[in-house]
């Protein structure tokens, strides 16, 4: 009868030699073999594992596994064999350092072949050289540690900044058309006004996050920065329930992955500054109507909608009589006061059909539009003057004034300077 320790012996050199035929076949291969036989470890390397150690059969044949690896690591390769195989992770990697070389990274894996008693020492080995594999994956932990710390830094200074940071990625249809945006990433001031933390908006569609009608506008800016690779700025005006209310000035920046890099911020008092500089530049402070310069160009619109149709556009300028005799008996505020009274009457006798504008001193300018006839017109301004010759009792004591009027009725193809011309000359005949 064959013991069980011989059959053991015979299990073990079998694997020994199998060990051995595997590495002279797979030479290109940089990996090992090992196993005790009789009591001894017998090693099996590639000429490619060899090469890759710089190390020679004999020097490798006079190492255990764990008396490759640097003193550093004996301890955890102990701690490692010691466990039982159901214990044991599957494999081990560690630094082998032979002759003062830098070091190859090897993975080994062991176990016990045979029929041994279970608690009995691995009597089989396989050691793989992955050097480059295992140092690209450092290397990529490293990156990835970086790129981490830095977005790390950059998201703590975007939260810092008083600019709203966003990106977006495009949602597209079949047709590659896009449909919206969601939403990546949001800085705290970016979300602010929405009232919800940045995290929670993320994952959101644009609908979701700005609003309906305002997304519309957005989603615009945003495709058409994408679709011309070129940074696009716009201010877009937003009144949404989902918080944001007022003007934004966007800088859209595509960049790769279909997105765009939003940086935004709230110019509602720039634009409400912008507004009123630009209000006053166009209309007179007194009485708040149109000025000159704003004057001529609602003529140049009105004569150029009227333009081949039937209808005509009156242009008249108006003018107090004796104004400067309230002026001077009455005072610059009693005469700024009928100023103001006497915008309001032409206003009101004009109504929707025209503008009122105010030219300086005591010199008005009306433009009324869709005028059917010259009799029409004539009932407008007889109307006009009636109501001028009701005394404006608002001013203490009351005062009444006449005013004069020079007309020119225009069929839309006058230029605005002759229609001004022909006005003044209508004025001057009519004083």
């Amino acid at each position: 009868m064959v013991s069980e320790t011989s059959r053991f012996g015979r299990d073990i050199e079998a694997v020994a030699q199998s060990a051995k035929i595997i590495a002279e076949a797979m030479a290109d291969f940089p990996i090992a073999y090992g196993a005790v036989v009789n009591g001894t470890w017998r090693h099996i390397a590639t000429t490619s594992f060899l090469a890759a150690l710089g190390m020679t059969a004999a020097e490798f044949n006079l190492l255990s596994p764990e008396g490759l690896a640097d003193p550093a690591d004996h301890e955890r390769i102990t701690n490692w064999l010691s466990l039982s195989e159901k214990e044991r992770p599957t494999s081990l990697t560690f630094c082998a350092t032979h002759a003062g070389s830098p070091g190859r990274w090897l993975e080994m894996r062991m176990a016990t072949i045979g029929t041994q008693a279970s608690g009995v020492a691995p009597n089989f080995y396989v050691l793989r050289d992955v050097d480059a594999e295992t140092k690209l994956r450092v290397e990529n932990i490293r990156v990835t540690e970086q790129q981490d710390s830095l977005l790390s830094v950059l998201t703590t200074a975007l939260n810092a900044s008083r600019d709203g940071f966003a990106i977006w990625k495009a949602v597209r249809i079949k047709s590659g058309d896009i449909k919206s945006f969601t939403l990546v990433f949001i800085n705290d001031a970016g979300a602010a006004p929405t009232g919800r933390m940045s995290r929670h908006l993320v994952g959101e569609l644009i609908d979701n996050v700005v609003g309906g009608h305002d997304a519309e506008d957005l989603t615009k800016l945003f495709a058409r920065a994408l679709e011309t690779r070129q940074v696009q700025t716009e201010v877009v005006q937003v009144d949404s329930k989902s918080g944001w209310v007022g003007a934004y000035e966007n800088q859209v920046m595509p960049f790769n992955d279909d997105q765009v890099l939003a940086s935004f911020r709230d110019v509602s008092n720039n634009q409400r500054e912008r507004d009123r500089l630009n209000w006053l530049a166009e209309h007179d402070h007194l009485t708040g109507l149109p000025n000159r310069r704003n004057l001529e160009k609602i003529l140049e619109d009105s004569l150029l909608n009227v333009r081949g149709s039937n209808d005509f556009v009156a242009f008249a300028f108006v003018d107090i009589d004796n104004f400067k005799f309230v002026n001077d008996t009455r005072g610059h505020s009693v005469g700024d006061t009928l100023l103001k009274e006497f915008a309001s009457r032409l206003r009101a006798t004009v109504g929707g059909a025209g503008v009122v504008a105010r030219l300086a001193g005591d010199e008005f300018a009306l433009v009324i539009d869709g005028v059917r006839s010259a009799t029409t017109l004539e009932a407008t301004f007889e109307e006009l003057m009636t109501s001028m010759r009701r005394p404006f009792d608002d001013i203490t004591p009351a005062i009444v004034v006449t005013c004069s009027a020079g007309i020119a009725l225009c069929a839309g193809d006058e230029p605005v300077t002759e229609v001004l011309r022909i006005s003044d000359k209508a004025m001057y005949r009519a004083k």
